[in-house]
């Protein structure tokens, strides 16, 4: 019974991060629209149900007595019911142009591709890519950039209006003056181009490429979960429909998420060093799972082993990245610390959102940065003494200080239930007969075995 509970909180989880996420949108396209309050909330309970869906170790679940059959019932028709709505998003990936003219839906996958293609021609994307050169190409303008708070923007606290966008790109696309407006060097490390390279060389969408690590990624999820569970598994994983529904519509965070995904569901193996290497020099935003990732790995196979993981990991990152640290180191350097060192606007779905697009006055960053070392150091400690209790905690707890940061955005989190059904996958759940999940209530869009497999 208990089992079926994780399960349902997860795709729930998943299923509110789905609405907040296309409610923030709506918000940033247009700012007078409400809301606001209902993403905050939404993205910290999808946060708060995927805590509750983590906690325990999970031993013989599966086999646990219950009763209530009917909310049993309820949850589980309405993850089934957003089984449909993933189902949906998938289907429409063909037709996807008809609701966006490009395929470029933010920077991340416009400047990737452009640095793949240098990199084919032999360049350095870190020193030589030009920002106006490459979008000129892709078709795309200024609404599909990071901009700055420097330059003409430097007035501007919140951010700058679509007008000011456009006048400050049309000065800079003419070379009037210098670009110090808009972010034009790759941000990640060199994996999140550099796999691209096969799809860019080819001239196909990278899209299909991100939305095939995902149902990858789900279908490892099902393997390594118990067989009589993997109806629900495959339907709690389409009922969380943040999942399909950004991926579709465009995220290269799929790159980073499938061997982090890997990693942690396979940490007990000494080769998920190598996936886990992959994932922090693929994004920044995996390096937040390392501390979680030793901890877990050192909980089950000592610390020697958790060491010689993470220098396994740094290798694999040290490699990928060398050429562009020899060719030059402060380019690289510039390149993957531009959200540390660059003047960004407050920008998400976290708390932030309730100051830059609420009716609240917005403090200095200073106090966001606050805010988020302290959460991270409350989530390690919180790890580190549920270790053996919850292992499987760090899935979501590495992301959680991300809420409260002057940078919050929505790609942030919209992945967590991945995450959080790679950790349920791993714990000893038990099986769960066809005919007892019948009598509890739950429900699939598949047919469930009728005796554990």
């Amino acid at each position: 019974m208990r089992a079926l509970w994780r399960l349902a909180a997860v795709a729930v989880a998943g299923a509110a991060l789905y609405f907040a996420g296309i409610v923030n949108s709506i918000i940033l396209e247009h700012p007078d629209r409400g809301g606001v309050g209902v993403v905050v909330v939404a993205v910290g309970a999808a946060i708060v149900l995927i805590v509750f869906a983590l906690t325990g170790t999970g031993r013989g679940d599966a086999a646990t007595a219950g009763s209530g059959r009917w909310p049993v019932r309820g949850t589980w028709a309405f993850v089934c019911l957003m089984s449909l709505v993933s189902l949906g998003w998938l289907a429409s990936m063909p037709r996807q142009h008809s609701f966006d003219w490009t395929p470029y839906h933010n920077d991340a996958i416009a400047l990737n591709e452009c640095a793949a293609r240098l990199v084919l021609q032999g360049q350095d994307p870190y020193t030589d890519l030009d920002l106006f050169s490459c979008y000129g190409r892709l078709a795309i303008g200024p609404d599909r950039t990071t901009p700055l708070r420097r330059g003409l923007f430097a007035s501007d606290v919140i951010y700058p209006t679509d007008e000011e966008l456009d006048a400050a790109w049309e000065l800079r696309s003419r070379g009037v003056g210098t670009n110090e407006e808009f972010v034009w060097r790759p941000s990640y490390p060199a994996l999140s181009f550099l796999f691209l390279l096969p799809v860019v060389a080819l001239g196909w969408d990278p899209n299909y490429l991100y939305v095939a690590c995902l149902l990858v990624a789900m279908a490892l999820v099902i393997a390594r979960s118990p067989g009589s569970l993997r109806p629900f598994f495959l339907t709690g994983l389409l009922g969380a429909a943040s999942l399909t529904a950004f991926t579709v519509g465009g995220s290269s965070d799929l790159l980073y998420a499938l061997p982090l995904a890997i990693a942690w569901m396979y940490r007990d193996r000494k080769w998920a060093a190598l996936p886990f290497g992959l994932a922090i020099a693929t994004k920044q935003i995996a390096w937040f799972f390392i501390p979680f990732w030793l901890i877990a790995v050192a909980t089950e196979r000592g610390w020697r082993a958790a060491g010689r993981d993470l220098g396994i990991a740094t290798g694999v990152f040290a490699i990928t990245n060398l050429p562009f640290i020899v060719h030059d180191a402060q380019a690289w350097i510039l390149g993957i610390l531009t959200p540390l060192v660059e003047p960004m606007f407050p920008r998400g779905s976290g708390l932030i959102f309730l100051f830059t697009n609420g009716d609240l006055p917005l403090p200095p960053s200073i106090v966001y940065a606050v805010a988020e070392v302290v959460a991270a150091i409350g989530c390690l400690v919180v790890a580190w003494r549920s270790r053996r209790t919850s292992p499987e905690l760090g899935a979501v707890l590495a992301i959680v200080p991300l809420y409260f940061a002057w940078r919050s955005l929505f790609s942030y989190f919209f992945l967590l239930p991945l995450f959080a059904f790679a950790a349920v996958a791993r714990m000893p759940l038990g099986e769960l007969a066809g005919d007892r999940a019948k009598r509890l209530g739950a429900l699939t869009i598949f047919a469930a075995p009728s005796r554990p497999v």
